[in-house]
């Protein structure tokens, strides 16, 4: 059994946050507060975790909760802009950021300042090192890594990163803390990219030089790994329909500069990044749809 019983997710209302905060409420009595300084991104994330593809209304629709359950769960969600309100009780508090240093940084210093000397920090980081990200806080003990997949509520690994800082005390904690929402944690040192990005980027990689090159198109591409493979989603489709795209870039060029060329990413990745290809604008409203609607659009006009 567990200590933690307040829960803060910093950037919960994006696609993964909003998993793990599906995730968290499953420790009977946990409270899990959303944190996140723009009020329609809270919204959003609220919307996602009520009413959403993976959210609790559809829970009870597909028999998995009853009502009972269903509102037990809203009941222990709560929403704030405020890192002082948000963070004030918090045992644990995992970062959900997007995979930009400077900005998982700043969330960090931010809630060194606001949460008790008690609580843990976790970093969603699917790449940056652990090292890295602690080195800015006064205590860089108390940082883990914990790289989720999507969806968080669903998927049961969440790759555990344990820092050069990381006090065992803090793994232990974290470890035991998802192991009793239904996770299988498995432990990594600390190094760019972990296993899993390292290993999933490079085929996500070949995959956009293979249609770049013109040897088959997303579609084909997503049907051969689906049917040839038995992968539950194709590589484009990942890319698309989860809105990860975006942090899938960011974590490419994190492993360019700090791995090497074998990273590089590909012309046509970055020119769909660059033209605002995102992701999926049912999940993510702000983004213009992804790859196949991108290519679709590229596509000389007769």
């Amino acid at each position: 059994m567990n200590d933690v019983k307040q829960v803060a997710i910093l950037g919960g209302g994006g696609i993964m946050g909003h998993g793990m905060a599906l995730a968290c409420l499953r420790a009977p009595g946990a409270e899990v507060t959303l944190v996140s300084h723009r009020k329609e991104s809270l919204e959003h994330g609220a919307e996602l975790l009520r009413d959403g593809p993976f959210g609790i209304e559809r829970g009870v629709t597909r028999g998995k909760l009853d009502r009972a359950q269903a509102d037990d769960m809203l009941s222990r969600v709560r929403l704030t802009t405020d890192y002082d309100e948000g963070l004030a009780d918090a045992d644990l508090v995992f970062e959900s950021v997007p995979e930009v240093r400077d900005t998982k940084h700043a969330v960090l210093l931010a809630a060194e300042r606001s949460a008790p000397e008690k609580a843990i920090f976790a970093s969603g980081t699917s790449s940056i090192m652990i090292a890295e990200l602690a080195g800015v806080l006064a205590d860089p003990g108390r940082l883990v890594g914990t790289h989720w997949f999507y969806p968080a509520n669903v998927m049961p690994l969440v790759e555990l990163v344990r820092g050069q800082h990381s006090r065992p005390a803090a793994v232990e904690t974290v470890t035991g803390f998802l192991q009793s929402i239904g996770k299988k944690p498995v432990a990594v040192q600390d190094g760019p990219g972990f296993f899993m990005t390292r290993f999933i980027n490079t085929y996500i990689a070949e995959a956009i030089r293979m249609v770049e090159q013109g040897v088959a198109g997303p579609a084909e591409i997503d049907r051969m790994v689906k049917t040839g493979l038995g992968w539950p989603m194709g590589v484009f489709e990942l890319l698309d329909d989860t809105a990860c795209f975006e942090a899938w870039y960011h974590a490419q060029e994190y492993l360019r500069e700090t791995c090497g060329d074998r990273y590089t990413v590909p012309p046509l990745a970055r020119k769909v990044f660059l033209a605002g290809y995102l992701g999926s604008p049912k999940l993510k409203p702000a983004s213009r749809g992804g790859w196949y609607e991108f290519l679709d659009a590229a596509r000389p006009q007769s």
